[in-house]
């Protein structure tokens, strides 16, 4: 009797431990399981990044992808070349989201295609400026003699860049926009510089009593930023009538091909006993903001900016 009891003890041990390895081999299946379905996989986290930086798979010159920890938190490192830009992302490998993203422009590196047809595009509105600059000269607020500004010395022209547009560009870019000619100008400034990591053209330069300054993208010929004060201003004489609001809104709007009365914010105000209008407009990723005389409808101020 004694026996049978070991015996039946013993066949209990043995089925609970084998009981106890199945669980332990469920467990670790169920957990190899699930850790490979968190893994999204190289090419998920390579299609990711693409999408992303707006690029297909035959833009890409070079790619390298690794697994790495950042924070703590399992990515995968993309890293891969453009013809013009260099890119670097870490991709979460259980979720799949973006956990860091950037990008350098490539010194000397060639232009993508479409920055190439927006210089095509750019030049030709550049050489169209040159031309139809003299059509557009300001009102006489704003001419006068500019003899006053002669120790502005004006740059050479014509220095390329290795991709872009070339000084004489962005100073016609910048004259068309002015409504001004060359020839009734004085430049006190063109040169390049950077601004939020890219490279731009910065301009400063006088007609009559009116100062402008001007940035404008050295890649794409963009105005990145634009302003002009008048110096010296005078009340003008009339008889005190001024403009209806609709009609200061319609002068705002002419300056801005494409913008419509709702994007138009105005309001009437006294600044050093005279009347003007002031207001901002928003159209097209660009914010303008200015100050108009509300007897003449000339713009005392005028500034413009990029959203990006």
């Amino acid at each position: 009797m004694k026996k049978n009891r070991i015996r039946q003890t013993d066949s209990l041990r043995n089925k609970l431990i084998a009981f106890a390895l199945a669980c332990t081999a469920a467990l670790a299946l169920a957990s190899c399981t699930q850790s490979a379905a968190a893994d999204v996989g190289e090419q998920s986290a390579r299609e990711t990044a693409f999408a992303h930086a707006g690029v297909s798979q035959d833009d890409v010159l070079s790619l390298e992808v690794k697994k790495s920890t950042e924070d703590g938190v399992a990515v995968y490192e993309v890293q891969f070349t453009t013809a013009d830009r260099s890119y670097d992302y870490d991709v979460e490998q259980s979720s799949g989201e973006i956990v860091k993203s950037s990008f350098q422009p490539l010194a000397g590196g060639q232009a993508s295609a479409n920055d190439g047809a927006e210089k095509d595009q750019t030049s030709s509105q550049a050489a169209a400026a040159v031309s139809q600059a003299s059509d557009g000269a300001q009102s006489s607020a704003q001419t006068g003699t500019a003899a006053s500004q002669t120790s502005g010395q004006q740059p050479s022209g014509g220095q390329s860049t290795s991709t872009g547009i070339t000084e004489d560009e962005a100073k016609a870019i910048a004259l068309q926009d002015a409504g001004v000619s060359e020839s009734d100008v004085v430049f006190v400034r063109v040169e390049r510089d950077r601004d939020d990591g890219r490279s731009v053209y910065d301009l400063e330069f006088y007609a009559g009593n009116t100062e402008y300054d001007y940035e404008i993208d050295s890649t794409t010929g963009k105005i990145v930023s634009a302003d002009f004060d008048i110096e010296s201003y005078t009340i003008p004489s009339g008889n005190g009538t001024i403009l209806s609001v609709e009609e200061a809104r319609n002068l705002v709007l002419a300056k801005v091909p494409g913008a419509s009365a709702e994007d138009v914010r105005i309001s009437l105000d006294r600044d050093d006993g005279r009347q003007t209008y002031e207001g901002e407009l928003y159209y097209n990723q660009m914010e303008y903001e200015f100050e108009m005389d509300a007897s003449t409808g000339n713009f005392i101020e005028w500034s413009a900016e990029s959203w990006h």
